[in-house]
């Protein structure tokens, strides 16, 4: 504790009820706590909207015992107020396999990040078909669907692109070596979703290196993008049954709708710049889907998120 950096939780706002205490509410998570109302406590809050370290508001406050001040933080930290600040970032090197109607969503996201490389794979070309439901426009219609995501304007210190469909485990390996990727994303359906979270499985696993499956949709039904460390006991091939037997036939109404496809990009989004800050990505260990009729992801917990990212790259 003593040598981390602590701060407010995000959206947290401070109230004084007037009737003796402290009330905080987190707006992030929907929650409120109270504390007894003391001048201790709301300097320490005041003082946390910067990080600090323990040591460093001992240092600034001289008027209250260390033993006053270890307990107050460390009661803010177990109620969720008060939580380690990020002091470091990696550099993300992420190749993404498909842009199409998944894939051109989760570009358009991750393009306001400061990665420091990206790969796009693909093949296809701009059809009338994907125009306003994947993240394409009239004027796109004939080029490759690399070429026009990657002209567009993002924060990436380098991009690249490959006209390719990944069907082999050597050849997504090639390119993972060949790009020094730290981070792969599916967003492609071919030779088949499951065939290629398998393809990743194994190669991810081989260069041990963490990776992103967005398991399967259908319609407008979308299953929750799932964030897998390598070499672990939980990872794809280890957490997905595959019904036994020949699918007869599926039936749709409609594509994936545009607003679907952001809704699924934003969380993969979340869970790169999560990863790029060193911490345990959100919804990490979860599985489920997003409810059209409430506009909120349904999931349940298969494993326990750590607290705290674990040390994958020594596996």
């Amino acid at each position: 504790m003593c040598n981390t950096k602590y701060q407010l939780a995000d959206s947290a706002t401070v109230y004084d009820d007037l009737q003796g205490s402290l009330v905080v509410i987190l707006g992030q998570q929907g929650r409120v706590c109270r504390f007894r109302y003391s001048q201790q406590a709301l300097d320490l809050l005041e003082h946390l909207q910067q990080a600090s370290t323990p040591q460093d508001i001992i240092n600034d406050f001289s008027q209250y015992t260390q033993s006053s001040i270890l307990s107050a933080l460390e009661k803010m930290i177990s109620a969720g107020i008060v939580k380690p600040a990020t002091s470091h970032h990696r550099e993300v090197r992420c190749l993404l396999i498909g842009c199409g109607s998944i894939g051109s969503h989760i570009f358009r996201q991750l393009s306001v990040l400061p990665l420091q490389s990206f790969v796009l794979v693909d093949s296809d070309v701009v059809d009338t078909t994907n125009i306003y439901r994947q993240d394409y426009y009239p004027n796109d219609i004939g080029y490759k669907k690399t070429s026009i995501l990657s002209a567009r304007p993002t924060r990436f210190a380098q991009i690249r692109c490959i006209s390719d469909c990944i069907t082999t485990e050597k050849q997504l390996t090639t390119y993972i070596k060949k790009y020094n990727i730290n981070l792969v994303i599916q967003a492609a359906d071919a030779p088949s979703t499951n065939q290629l979270a398998h393809i990743i499985n194994s190669s991810c696993n081989e260069n041990h290196i963490p990776y992103i499956i967005n398991p399967e949709y259908m319609g407008n039904a979308v299953s929750l993008p799932e964030f897998f460390y390598p070499n672990d006991t939980y990872q794809y091939t280890s957490s997905h049954d595959v019904v036994p037997g020949k699918v007869i036939f599926r039936f749709q109404h409609s594509k994936l709708s545009y607003r679907l496809c952001s809704e699924l990009a934003c969380l993969v989004a979340q869970q790169v710049e999560d990863f790029r800050q060193c911490t345990v990505p959100t919804k990490y260990g979860e599985k489920g889907y997003f409810d059209t009729s409430d506009f909120t992801w349904h999931t349940t917990r298969v494993v326990e998120a750590p607290e705290i990212e674990p040390d994958w790259q020594s596996r």
